[in-house]
């Protein structure tokens, strides 16, 4: 299913693009410009083509890897994309396991006090947090935890130029490699925020669907038998139980990978961090035809490369699944 999915993806994106009014070169030079000057760019971009011809060239380039060049920028846009993927994907990877580890473990907790006081609280307290949007709560997040207590930074990011080799191009990364824990440090503090704002809103849709899963295992005669055996309990939760309920919740997790990738737009934006999502907003206000089709392109290929691992951690998660 990935070609046919590629390909509608890819096809919606260029003739929408087309759709939208407006004249990217003329965003891209200004009003100021002659129009012969115009004109010439428009030809030697291929823009004064017809439409249809245009679309079979940007398939054939998309398909050699080449996601054409920015009218913004002036490069190609995968330089401009592999200088900022970095961000987005550490924001991305923070985000996942801050929701993870919360969520998670407040699942199974609220399962385990079912109908109890801490049952309660946990899904009253993730009502409230999935009912607040993440730009609210990054604002919220800025005011109090950086203007008021001034505990972390507001915005932006750790300046390291120099400080650390660039190897995985992920500064969290690159920083433990060099154990420059300074460096580790500095960057921790200006992405805890943004990993705290998209992480949050995750935790909720996590720990019920936790919850539901082991609900449905506590019942089952393998339980009851390991209780019988004297296991202590611990060990019958997460031997026996959560490696039984587990499938519910990496298709939870990978589904929340790929909506954090696609949320981090606002709030890479609201952050100020040099992303793919900030650099999407910025090619949508600029109409550049091709940033727009290379982000998605690649985001849509990130999807799915992503819901085929978790078809391979079906697998090893359970033995019972076969393809």
């Amino acid at each position: 299913m990935i070609i046919p999915t590629m390909f509608l993806l890819l096809t919606s994106v260029f003739f929408l693009m087309h759709i939208i009014p407006g004249d990217p070169v003329r965003l891209a030079y200004g009003d100021e410009m002659p129009e012969e000057f115009i004109q010439d760019i428009r030809h030697r971009m291929g823009l004064d083509r017809p439409i249809h011809e245009q679309y079979i060239e940007y398939m054939k380039r998309f398909i050699r890897g080449d996601l054409g060049i920015s009218f913004t920028y002036k490069i190609p846009v995968r330089y401009k994309m592999l200088e900022r993927y970095p961000t987005t994907l550490e924001l991305t990877l923070g985000g996942i396991i801050l929701a993870v580890f919360l969520g998670v473990p407040l699942g199974i907790l609220a399962a385990l006090k079912k109908g109890g006081a801490i049952d309660h609280i946990i899904r009253i307290m993730s009502l409230y947090l999935y009912s607040n949007p993440s730009f609210w709560l990054a604002l919220l997040f800025q005011l109090y935890l950086g203007v008021v207590l001034g505990i972390f930074p507001i915005s932006g990011r750790f300046n390291l130029i120099g400080r650390v080799p660039h190897v995985t191009g992920i500064i969290l990364f690159d920083s433990l490699l060099a154990q420059d824990f300074q460096v580790f440090w500095g960057n921790f503090r200006y992405m805890f925020m943004p990993w705290l704002t998209i992480g949050i809103v995750r935790v909720p849709m996590l720990s019920r669907i936790s919850r539901a899963s082991m609900l449905n295992v506590f019942g089952e005669d393998y339980m009851t038998t390991a209780r019988a055996k004297g296991l202590r309990e611990w060990l019958v939760v997460y031997r026996h139980g959560l490696r039984n309920a587990i499938l519910p919740i990496i298709t939870s997790i990978g589904g929340s990978f790929t909506w954090l990738l696609g949320g981090t737009v606002i709030i890479e934006k609201i952050f100020s961090l040099p992303g793919m999502g900030s650099l999407l907003m910025d090619g949508l206000m600029g109409r550049d035809f091709a940033m727009i089709q290379g982000i998605v392109g690649i985001y849509a290929i990130i999807v799915v490369l992503t819901n085929t691992f978790i078809d391979v951690c079906y697998a090893a998660a359970d033995p019972r699944v076969k393809f």
